[in-house]
Order: structure tokens, then sequence, then C-alpha cells
């Protein structure tokens, strides 16, 4: 499975929704917004003949990167200039210069398992108080969904016509946007999809599309429609960034884990939606190696993403919206 990402001029070059076959990129996405995830980048394969010195080359400047030195983005640097070097073609100097980012992601320093460790399923709590979320939750890694906020609130506007008119009107300006597997290159553009397809009458082309929101005036107006949940401290909204997902059943973001400054939270606004988490590969032989969290609206799924893997897909028969942000 491969797929390609396009990110809008403003893009803060991060998360975490695009992978292919597990594999995922990590630059630092705290450098122009406070809330951008990770994306990750396929690998693309060379059309000439040179897939096996490409491989071998791979695998030397891993162990080679690996055993001189500790400091990553220097790491990826090195690793990225050489690489790019010993490719003539542009596609083999394309692929080179994606590889710098896995690199990143194969060097990250191990993580400690304690969080996952006993962990047998991800605990379902209701009306979740401020402080039991920060003593028993908030900051120990271990997932989270929390149900019957009496808090969370929606507007029955809070949709793609919604975003559409804000789109429209200027009020909604992403600072990155997902396109998955679509073949858009802007949330205008994606918003401007046939009515047809944005309600799935039969026939329709399934879509899946993600985005930030990072100025103000945006968020504002979206917080105009919903509530954020009730559990969390009172000095948490600090952060800048509103993140939107919203799709058709059967899709959704691939396997993938991020690389941001805090643990995440994200309410199921409407549709239901599956998530897939996996434990790191150091975790395999301490912790559980696979869960499955299902959410229907008016749930909240409290995860630090930058520890678990993580996927989603859209199920039911209604498309998926939810809302999330991140907390510290």
């Amino acid at each position: 499975m491969k797929e390609t990402v396009t990110v809008a001029p403003k893009s803060c070059k991060r998360d975490a929704e695009m992978v292919v076959e597990g594999m995922s990129d990590a630059a630092d996405r705290r450098k122009l917004t406070a809330g951008c995830r990770r994306k990750t980048v396929p690998v693309a394969s060379s059309p000439g003949g040179q897939s096996r010195i490409a491989l071998t080359v791979l695998s030397a400047a891993v162990v080679a990167c690996a055993v001189t030195t500790v400091d990553l983005e220097h790491a990826a640097a090195v690793c990225q200039h050489w690489l790019s070097t010993m490719f003539q073609s542009a596609d083999d100097q394309q692929c080179a210069l994606k590889l710098s980012d896995f690199f990143e992601d194969v060097l990250r320093p191990p993580i400690d398992c304690s969080y996952c460790q006993g962990l047998d399923a991800i605990e379902k709590v209701f009306n979740l108080s401020v402080e039991n979320f920060e003593k028993h939750y908030a900051y120990t890694g271990r997932p989270v969904v929390v149900v019957d906020d009496s808090n969370t609130k929606r507007s029955v506007n809070f949709g793609f016509r919604l975003f559409k008119n804000l789109s429209d009107s200027k009020l909604l300006t992403p600072c990155q946007f997902f396109p998955y597997k679509t073949e858009f290159n802007s949330l205008e553009e994606a918003l401007d999809m046939d009515n047809e397809r944005a309600m799935m009458t039969p026939g329709y082309e399934p879509w899946y599309i993600g985005w930030s929101n990072c100025e103000r005036k945006s968020i504002n107006r979206l917080k105009e429609h919903i509530t954020l949940p009730s559990f969390l401290p009172k000095l948490s909204d600090r952060k800048q960034t509103l993140w939107i997902f919203m799709g058709t059943p059967g899709h959704g973001a691939p396997m993938h884990i991020d690389k941001v400054a805090f643990p995440s939270w994200q309410t199921q606004i409407s549709g239901y939606k599956k998530w897939t988490l996996r434990t790191p590969a150091e975790c395999f032989f301490k912790c559980k190696r696979m869960f499955e969290v299902f959410m229907e609206p008016g749930s909240t799924i409290v995860l630090d993403t930058n520890i678990w893997y993580h996927e989603t897909q859209t199920i039911g028969q209604d498309i998926s919206i939810t809302v999330g942000a991140e907390y510290d």
C-alpha cells in the first residue's frame, strides 16, 4: 500500500496520518504551529536497475548512521546528503531524499515500555472528572476512552455544509491539509466536491481528509458549534490548533506514529470509527501488541500518539467527523 502526500504551502511538515506499510517519517512539527501532526511518506521503487543497489546502500546507511551519531537530526541530514549523491536519476534522488525521514524514525531512542505493561484492554470511563483525569490518565501514556461526557455537545449544523460555507467565506483557513488517498490538493478543493459525492449518493467515490485549524478566528468559529471535553484541565486549551478528520465508511488513516509536543484527545462528533492501536516493536515481548477501540458519537479517546502506533477506519453507514487537539 503506497500513498503520496500533498501538503499545503503553510505546512509545518508533520502528521501522522500518512504511512506506507508501517514506515513513518518525523520532522519537527513544532517549528511552525503548536498542533501539527506528522506525515509519513512512501519509499518509491526506482524504475531503473538500481533497486538492489538501493537496498544495499539503505542497509549500510542505517548501520553507519546508527553507529556514528546519536543526534537524530544530524543523522538524518548526513544520510540524506550521502544517499542523494549515490543516486543520479530524478526518481532515485526523490527516493533518497525521502529515506532520511525514515532513518529518523528507525533511529529514534527506544521507548520505555512501562506505559503498556499489564494493559489488556483500553479502559472506558463514564463522565470522567478533571481531577481523576489528571491523576490517573493524563500523563501516564495509557489510552482511555471517555463516554457519556455530559458537557460534550455539538450543533446539528456541524458538518460538511458548515465547513463548505466557512471555506467559501474565507473563514476556514487550514495551516495543513491531508488528502490521504483522494485527489484533492487543498481543503478548499476538497470541500468543493460535488454534492452527490459529499452526501454519499449511490455510486459515489469514497473520500477521507483531515486538516488543522491554526488561526484563532477559524477555531473560534468552529467552537461556536461544539464544546471541548469537560475533563480537560482548564489551562490545556492554550493550544492554538484544532484538528478535524472527516470521511466516508471504509476509509481512514493508515498505521503510523506521530512526533508531536503533547498527548492528544479526539472526540467523535458524528459517525463511527474504529481505532487500532499497536505498541512499538521494542515492547512486543513486554506488552500486548494490538488493541481495538470502537468510537461512537460523543465519546473521546485520549492517546499519546508519540508512543502508540495507530490507525483509524470509518465504520457504519455514515460520514465520520472527529475533532481533536493536544493538551499539556
